[in-house]
């Protein structure tokens, strides 16, 4: 049976610079929590890609008003369909740095559902460090350094999420830092 469209879920936004560390902070995550799940908004970006580049070209696919409906969307679907008991959490590892886009998306979210928003932080030098040595994208240097400063300079992200200083931390220590903010849920 699905759950009412008052949702009951709890949705774990990971936020970051690209190349921080979000997916793999969130992969830890589900790992260490029983009935959760990792939900990953660039697979609908990469959907709608294929199909709206060629007539809508856009640089970045956050541009797209239908990704963020559609993000929004499959949150709130997810959510319904998982299992009453547990804790029912959703671990969402995107970087976003617009701040319309982050309130559409949320906006959207079924009433009740509960969103805690993390952004791991990381000081420039271990940004380099860290996406220099990501061998499993390592197509992706440019653009990851290239939106580390975009990133940075969005004041508004200090404001709408919890910030962890990652810089001087490992994988599961940062792991550890966001399971600590959902204590309270998952024991």
């Amino acid at each position: 049976m699905q759950r009412e469209h008052n949702c009951t879920g709890h949705v774990v936004w990971i936020n970051g610079a690209f190349g921080s560390g979000k997916t793999t902070t969130a992969q830890l995550l589900v790992n260490a929590v029983p009935g959760s799940v990792l939900v990953d908004p660039e697979e609908v970006g990469t959907l709608l890609r294929d199909v709206l580049q060629p007539v809508a070209p856009v640089r970045d696919f956050q541009q797209w008003g239908a990704w963020r409906e559609l993000v929004a969307a499959t949150l709130n679907s997810v959510v319904r369909e998982l299992p009453e008991v547990g804790p029912g959490l959703v671990v969402v590892p995107q970087t976003i740095s617009n701040d319309e886009y982050w309130s559409e998306i949320v906006s959207a979210l079924d009433p009740g559902c509960r969103i805690t928003a993390v952004a791991l932080q990381v000081s420039a030098d271990e940004h380099r460090r860290r996406v220099a040595e990501d061998t499993s994208e390592p197509g992706a240097l440019r653009w990851r350094l290239g939106g580390f400063e975009q990133f940075r300079s969005a004041s508004w992200i200090t404001t709408a999420f919890t910030c962890i200083e990652t810089t001087d931390l490992g994988p599961a220590e940062v792991a550890d830092a966001v399971r600590a903010l959902l204590s309270d849920e998952i024991g």
